[in-house]
């Protein structure tokens, strides 16, 4: 009996929980950072959207821009450029992500790269 009641109580716990936050939607950089020291650029340049049809586009510095398909699974970003002739494959992790703010850290040759996204 008694874990029955645990299991209810914890079935019901999880039910409570509020939804988690989503990438879904316009996401604008304010601030980029390699090896922790700010990078000099603009990073209100560097844009995200993320579509319910799990299709992203992205925008950076230097006019560029890609495209494809993405998911989210394990606190982890998967991304597939399809913009291109190889459609390239992009693995990020997720270290915060909240209904207003997302916090992306990727390798960026042998440097570790993280990038701050508001919600817009």
């Amino acid at each position: 009996m008694r874990v029955f009641l645990f299991f209810c109580s914890c079935l019901l716990l999880t039910a409570c929980q509020p939804d988690s936050p989503s990438l879904l939607g316009s996401w604008r950089a304010v601030d980029v950072r390699e090896n922790g020291d700010s990078l000099q650029l603009d990073p209100g340049e560097i844009s995200f959207e993320f579509h319910s049809d799990n299709r992203y586009a992205y925008r950076s510095t230097l006019n560029y821009r890609e495209a494809g398909t993405w998911r989210y699974e394990n606190g982890y970003l998967y991304a597939q450029d399809t913009t291109g002739q190889e459609a390239t494959q992009y693995v990020v992790a997720v270290d915060l992500l909240r209904q207003d703010s997302l916090l992306l850290r990727m390798k960026a040759d042998s440097a570790e790269r993280k990038v701050l996204l508001l919600r817009e």
